[in-house]
């Protein structure tokens, strides 16, 4: 039986199984539930626990930010040039180099991530701009976030939120995001309604969701 870090709550009354980045396994359980009742859930779980250490092993590392790299940048590539030259930590774009002052490489992915975020808002209000009329439908304001799991929201206020690494992503998976998300201004669920305003508004949305589900992984840094 896989091993595995019991966490017992008074409130809980249900198990529950989470697996970390590093594969570790957690179990949550109820405070009362005996020994027993949780290693025979756990042992039922083995084929559920594997697949998502498997697909965990396989997702790509993290691109290693020294001199040089090649970071994705919708569907081109950046090469970062590193540098400190006494001034403010910042990371700027130069043509096909994105150059980056700071003093430590924590400092640097800092810096990389806001200025990518900064760029999603950019390249995001371009996006809305575009779908926008073709939706119908235009958010009250734009967010961007940077969850773990969702590449975009739409709130029940209006507020559109894109996950920045979607700037890591070809440019077709971008717009996919924006148009899903401007729908659901149209229709707030995953019903047969949204899908057919997403086939309206770009009808080979399909290609670019089943892409968005296999390769996410991917885009990251």
């Amino acid at each position: 039986m896989a091993e595995y870090t019991l966490v017992r709550s008074r409130r809980r009354r249900t198990f529950c199984l989470q697996v970390d980045g590093q594969g570790a396994l957690r179990v949550l359980a109820p405070a009362s539930a005996r020994l027993e009742a949780i290693e025979e859930f756990v042992s039922g779980q083995t084929d559920w626990i594997e697949r998502i250490r498997r697909r965990l092993a396989g997702r790509p590392k993290p691109v290693v930010l020294t001199d040089g790299a090649l970071v994705p940048y919708l569907d081109t590539t950046l090469r970062v040039v590193l540098g400190a030259d006494g001034g403010r930590p910042r990371a700027e774009r130069d043509g096909d180099v994105l150059r980056i002052a700071a003093a430590d490489g924590a400092a640097m992915r800092g810096h990389i991530e806001l200025w990518y975020r900064a760029e999603a808002y950019r390249h995001g209000i371009e996006r809305i701009l575009h779908f926008a009329p073709l939706v119908g439908r235009a958010p009250k304001k734009l967010r961007i976030a940077g969850q773990r799991t969702r590449w975009g929201s739409c709130s029940s206020r209006g507020t559109i939120s894109l996950n920045w690494r979607l700037m890591l992503a070809p440019a077709a998976l971008f717009d996919y995001v924006v148009a899903h998300e401007l729908c659901h201004l149209l229709a707030p669920h995953h019903g047969e309604g949204f899908w057919r305003e997403m086939a309206r508004v770009m009808p080979d949305y399909a290609v670019h969701r089943r892409a968005l589900r296999a390769q996410g992984d991917r885009f990251t840094l």
